[in-house]
């Protein structure tokens, strides 16, 4: 990119919603319980794929508030180090409190944009990334920096969202809310773009493949994916719409309140049949990819 060149569109979409993201820290925080269980499957898949010893040093990248976090620095032990990351400040000095609150002294924090991993090169026996890597602006060029940060034999583990058919708790919401939505304020920060052409966004990274692919591309070996169902079971549909609020509401936030109102009750009929006795949950399904940087 020239000098003269303003940043990508990727890019500027990347900002927009690390921001967006950022502002309603506090609230997915407060989710947290809820949270911890609903991606409990794909966690424990991560962690087992990374081969965590006690005694690890960990690189987690976009951390967010600390759920992942809390799991790593349980599963390298107090001799183990855990340098949780993100490139929003709210989320970070969530994720130290959290770790503090649960007596881990092995977690450090830092500021830092994932895709440029700040850390000495070769570093690293682990780099981990949950529900994040969809969202960075170019994660292909990711994966070659998270190679180096590796020492050799390290490994990588990423989650993200499986195809759109298979994911109504993101789909749901969006496709009703986008609806709803005012096109012409879509270029502000939001958790959630109100459109996802192509680049960062929830299902960037969905198709079957395209992830195992670059890893490959990037120079990892022994790559890996599962797909894993990760229902959300909330205690009601007043629960559910309340974290879709939480997490979505940003995309109706400009239209005057009876409107979001009508757009809400919407999102609830179509979500209604999540809490019919014989459903599984609201769906969702995650992918759990892993690589190995060769030699060690």
């Amino acid at each position: 990119m020239s000098d003269e060149e303003g940043p990508s569109d990727a890019v500027v979409r990347k900002q927009q919603i690390t921001e967006g993201w950022d502002a309603i820290a506090e609230k997915w925080n407060s989710w947290a319980p809820l949270v911890d269980v609903w991606l409990a499957r794909a966690t424990a898949v991560l962690i087992e794929m990374v081969r965590l010893k006690p005694g690890a040093r960990v690189l987690e990248l976009a951390a967010g508030s600390g759920g992942l976090t809390l799991h790593l620095a349980r599963a390298v032990g107090p001799k183990g180090r855990i340098l949780a990351t993100d490139a929003g400040p709210n989320m970070v000095k969530l994720a130290a409190r959290n770790a503090r609150a649960e007596g881990l002294s092995n977690v450090r924090v830092r500021v830092m944009d994932g895709e440029a991993p700040d850390v000495a090169w070769a570093s690293m026996d682990a780099v981990a990334c949950r529900q994040a890597f969809m969202f960075f602006a170019d994660p292909a060029g990711a994966l070659e920096r998270v190679y180096r940060v590796l020492r050799p034999g390290g490994w990588v583990g990423l989650t993200v969202f499986s195809e759109p058919d298979r994911n109504g708790f993101v789909t749901i919401p969006f496709s009703i809310l986008s609806r709803w939505s005012h096109p012409e304020t879509s270029d502000r920060p939001r958790a959630v773009p109100v459109s996802m052409p192509s680049g960062p966004g929830p299902f960037s990274l969905a198709a079957p493949g395209l992830l195992e692919s670059m890893l490959r591309r990037a120079g990892f070996t022994d790559v890996e994916a599962r797909a894993i169902s990760c229902p959300l079971r909330p205690s009601s549909l007043e629960e559910l719409i309340r974290f879709d609020r939480d997490i979505f509401g940003d995309i109706v936030s400009d239209l005057p309140p009876e409107i979001q109102e009508a757009a809400w009750r919407e999102v609830a009929q179509a979500s209604r049949s999540f809490m019919a006795p014989a459903s599984d949950g609201v769906t969702c399904e995650l992918l759990v990819v892993a690589g190995r940087r060769p030699g060690g």
